[in-house]
């Protein structure tokens, strides 16, 4: 047991802790926090970082479903119109790349070049406060 507690490196355990402190507080995806951190922090190569956060993605998004399922606050109508886009943009995704027989440096370049443009889409939405975004909640759901 000690042989594994002094094989954990303390940084991957509290960049875990504040990616999930984060999430939790304000309900932004893991993904957009621990990707990057996981590239320029730990200087792991793009397309294993991806892969990582997605294994780890599964896992605690499967145990959070089973509790929001278990206490029945999932929208369903919602989640089918978000898989209605999703899931063929994620095949179609799929596809394309398959069809371009990328190599693992091509891909890596690739996965690379969505990161950063997503990053600086990221940075440059409007800059709103919680006052203009709430009343845009309000009038979803009395709409519905």
């Amino acid at each position: 047991m000690t042989e594994v507690l002094g094989s954990i490196d303390p940084h991957y355990t509290i960049a875990g802790f504040l990616v999930g402190a984060l999430v939790g507080v304000t309900g932004v995806g893991g993904g957009s926090l621990m990707t990057p951190i996981l590239i320029m922090l730990f200087g792991i190569s793009p397309a294993t970082a991806v892969g990582t956060d997605l294994l780890f993605a599964a896992a605690t998004k499967t145990v959070g479903s089973l509790v929001h399922g278990f206490n029945r606050t999932i929208e369903w109508r919602v989640v089918r119109r978000l898989a209605t886009g999703s899931i063929p943009a994620t095949a179609l995704a799929l596809i394309v790349l398959s069809l371009l027989h990328m190599s693992s440096g091509d891909a890596r370049h690739l996965i690379t070049a969505v990161l950063e443009h997503g990053a600086l889409a990221d940075g440059w939405g409007p800059d709103r406060s919680q006052q203009d975004f709430y009343p845009l909640c309000a009038a979803s759901r009395r709409s519905r």
